[in-house]
């Protein structure tokens, strides 16, 4: 399949965000180049576009850059960067057209400036996709799989060449791990469980299997420069990180230690020489930086600033990049440089003046514990909201969240609890919903609005309820069985029941309502948790907020629900309030979100006006 080519060049702009480096709240699709060079994502403030920041990695600290293309970014376009500091877009355009831009950065010592852009090339209709590549000649591979189900490989070179045709390797492919530095093999994976690993040889066109790992083994990691190989295998019953050597033929070993990690453990780079491996291990709240000595069987850990480490990493001989943000500090890059010594504290710089700071709090539950992410003090401060988590299998972490800053500005406090059924927490504390959707989760929390109705003591307002998701069906059922512990309800994208949802969602929802029991009925007072039955009991004003493409959750059942509401007696723009918005699952940090934002807000901030938002 070859590329059609669109050569083309747009005139600088200046940026549409002022002067300097301003601190933006939303940070989306980070990406490194393929020697951790330098690292990209989309970058946004309020009601601005989305425009792509580029980091500079060569130095001791990160130094970011905003490129502002000339018509701004949509959340889906993914932002490369080249190892010499120029800038590949992919961009999904309407009609199913795939564009692929060079953005070329002028030259500004300020830190923000204009952008020559360098159209590539354009394709309709497939899947394009890209990975950075590990030489000069190739600073990106794109893949490209057509209606026959073949993917097109191409070679980029990051300048103001078009896709070069590489090979063609059948099915789609993920994976996508460089086994040299030359940039010549490449492993990929076929889609699907039991899919093996290939590796395609650029230079010749071929594609061979990978040697070495036994069935149902797969690659994660690799250290082109040694030939160390991190793979991930089921062993009795449990996955199982594993090293072994690209050219061993003997059997890959799986480290003792690597492998009792307490925690959810994710790996997040290999260091050039292959012998240590940076691992994001997520315990309740927030997550921690272990380093482990392949060859010892040793862990080390770094401290870091309590917060969220997200999937992204790079180490180089820079040092350690990581992806990193805080309750009052937005996702940013970081970087651990030199040898790696614990008792040096890291963090993502200084927080900016105004961000709302956050802390893990306990309270006691009806079955045991429950950790929470406070802002605020639910005790004293005017409102306090009791916010509900999406999933059911997830969890609220001590990462930066914009609604929660924007109602600690507002004077709210807010109570983000990891309820029975989230994750982080045991398999216990995961799997006591298995087949009680809305049982005791729900019971933690209606127990929860009574502690904190308690604690804030008679005279103030009660507690607001506030869900996305399955949150959202959360919270409605919590409104619907104690309407009068509550003050107020927004939600974000419920579903009706999970018969309901198992009926109308897709196939990836039903795989994850049949793994967790989410049809099984419940036997008690409030009798089957279906929002339809339980409307009339609602009794209390409600915000309803829906994507009108979400195609995780339909917005039907959204329409439906309203429906219901106006027929047992709630009233449009006195007690209900009901919002169909732009965009999918997740209306308030897609396109437009900001205005979403603004009207959760104002619905559950019912004292004086918010201070404007911080800068």
């Amino acid at each position: 399949m070859s590329p059609v080519t669109a050569p083309g060049t747009v005139s600088p702009r200046p940026s549409p965000m002022g002067t300097g480096h301003p601190e933006f709240v939303r940070r989306i699709n980070v990406r490194f180049s393929g020697r951790g060079r330098y690292a990209s994502c989309l970058a946004g403030r309020g009601p601005h576009l989305l425009a792509p920041e580029l980091w500079d990695l060569t130095g001791g600290t990160p130094r970011p850059r905003i490129l502002p293309t000339h018509d701004g970014e949509s959340p889906w376009t993914t932002p490369l960067p080249t190892d010499d500091g120029r800038l590949l877009l992919l961009r999904h355009l309407d009609g199913g057209i795939h564009q692929l831009v060079v953005a070329v950065p002028g030259p500004d010592a300020d830190g923000d400036g204009g952008v020559e852009e360098h159209r590539l090339a354009a394709v309709r209709g497939g899947e394009l996709t890209l990975a950075a590549g590990p030489a000069r000649g190739t600073a990106a591979v794109a893949f490209r799989t057509g209606a026959d189900q073949v993917t097109a490989v191409w070679r980029l070179s990051g300048h103001l060449e078009p896709p070069e045709v590489a090979a063609e390797v059948p099915g789609p492919v993920t994976g996508r791990i460089w086994l040299d530095e030359t940039g010549d093999r490449l492993a990929l994976t076929g889609r699907g469980p039991e899919a093996a690993t290939m590796v395609l040889d650029l230079a010749r066109g071929t594609v061979t299997p990978l040697r070495g790992p036994a069935a149902g083994e797969h690659l994660l990691a690799a250290a082109p420069r040694t030939g160390v190989l991190l793979t991930v295998a089921t062993r009795d019953g449990a996955h199982r990180l594993g090293v072994r050597h690209r050219d061993d033929e003997g059997p890959t070993v799986f480290p003792a230690r690597l492998n009792a990690i307490e925690g959810t453990v994710a790996p997040l780079a290999l260091d050039p020489a292959g012998r240590r491996l940076a691992l994001s291990v997520t315990r309740g709240t927030r997550c921690h930086l272990l380093v482990h000595d392949l060859a010892d069987d040793t862990i080390t850990e770094i401290d870091l600033a309590a917060g969220v480490l997200y999937p992204v990493a790079r180490w180089n001989a820079t040092g350690l990049h990581l992806v990193h943000s805080t309750p009052d500090h937005p996702l940013g890059v970081i970087t651990l440089a030199g040898p790696v010594r614990p008792g040096v504290p890291l963090a993502p710089g200084r927080s900016p003046a105004g961000w709302a700071p956050a802390r893990a709090h306990t309270f006691d539950g009806p079955a045991g514990d429950i950790e929470a992410v406070v802002y605020g003090d639910p005790a004293t401060s005017p409102q306090v909201v009791l916010a509900l988590h999406g999933g059911p299998d997830a969890a609220w972490q001590l990462g930066f969240d914009p609604l929660f800053q924007r109602l600690a500005a507002a004077g709210i406090a807010v109570v983000a609890p990891n309820q029975r059924g989230s994750t982080g927490y045991g398999t216990a504390h995961r799997d006591a919903i298995r087949g009680a959707w809305g049982g005791p989760d729900l019971d933690d929390v209606l127990h929860l609005g009574r502690t904190l109705t308690a604690t804030r003591g008679p005279g103030r307002e009660r507690p607001a309820l506030y869900g996305v998701s399955y949150g959202a069906h959360l919270a409605l059922l919590a409104a619907a069985a104690q309407a009068g512990l509550w003050s107020r309800a927004a939600v974000v994208a419920p579903f009706l029941s999970g018969p309901a949802l198992y009926a109308d969602g897709p196939q990836s929802v039903r795989n994850l309502i049949d793994r967790l029991g989410g049809c099984a009925a419940i036997d008690d007072e409030l009798g089957p948790r279906d929002l339809l039955r339980l409307a009339p009991r609602m009794r209390l004003p409600l915000l309803v907020v829906h994507g009108e493409q979400d195609l995780i959750i339909p917005v039907a059942h959204s329409r439906r629900l309203r429906d219901r509401l106006r027929a047992s007696g709630h009233r449009d723009g006195v007690d209900l309030t009901y919002l169909e918005a732009p965009g999918g699952h997740d209306p308030l940090s897609e396109d437009g979100g900001h205005l979403v934002l603004d009207r959760v807000v104002a619905f559950l901030h019912t004292g004086p006006p918010a201070p404007p938002e911080p800068r």
